[in-house]
């Protein structure tokens, strides 16, 4: 039973970042499609706002979505404590969402407002590319994105920390995994944290 309650919470957390990234990415693409086609390189071959956001909203949540739910699961299933209810983890999800939607539309306001007054700029190695007309734009959905990572990250980190403090501080993984379970857990976070750190930083 425990292994499908993590099941559950893993495909929950994870389809939850998706979804929010495919509707995040779907606004941002039809404010500055530039951001996608000359901001990022070109993984995915079209110009089409709808393809890119869905594309992109997939490719930057699913690892981030898939490790929120493997430590989601640890903290708040393991311990031989009281588990956390899925519905109230489901309902954590969705507020920390929500405050990762707010947070992205005030910083894009800010990057857009900061842009028009020239305080800020789109950076030089994508200055001469995207059209003059659409650099206030680019750099609103830059501190979308951006405020969505920092929002999410640390969002995501206070919600662990806060469910871990409320169930005893249960040891819940070892530095030295000392059972198969153990094991897998190991190794899963740890293919995630690379393939993570791969995507985002090495391809760009």
């Amino acid at each position: 039973m425990g292994a499908v309650q993590n099941a559950k919470i893993i495909l929950l957390a994870t389809v939850a970042a998706i979804a929010y990234g495919i509707l995040h990415d779907q606004i941002t693409a039809r404010l500055c499609v530039e951001y996608f086609t000359i901001g990022h390189l070109p993984l995915f071959p079209t110009s089409s706002p709808t393809v890119l956001a869905i594309c992109w909203g997939v490719a930057a949540t699913f690892g981030l979505g898939a490790l929120l739910g493997v430590v989601l699961a640890l903290v708040s299933q393991s311990g031989g404590l009281p588990a956390v209810p899925i519905p109230r983890l489901f309902k954590s999800i969705l507020r920390l969402l929500a405050v990762m939607a707010i947070s992205a539309s005030l910083a894009g306001v800010a990057g857009f407002e900061l842009s028009r007054r020239s305080i800020i700029g789109v950076p030089a190695a994508f200055a001469e590319l995207v059209p003059p007309g659409r650099h206030d734009r680019f750099m609103a959905v830059w501190f979308v994105h951006g405020a969505s990572y920092v929002v999410g990250l640390v969002g995501a980190s206070f919600l662990i920390l806060r469910i871990w403090r409320a169930r005893g501080c249960p040891r819940v993984l070892s530095l030295v995994p000392h059972s198969k379970a153990g094991v897998v857990r190991a190794v899963i976070l740890a293919v995630i944290t690379v393939l993570i750190a791969w995507f985002r930083f090495a391809k760009f």
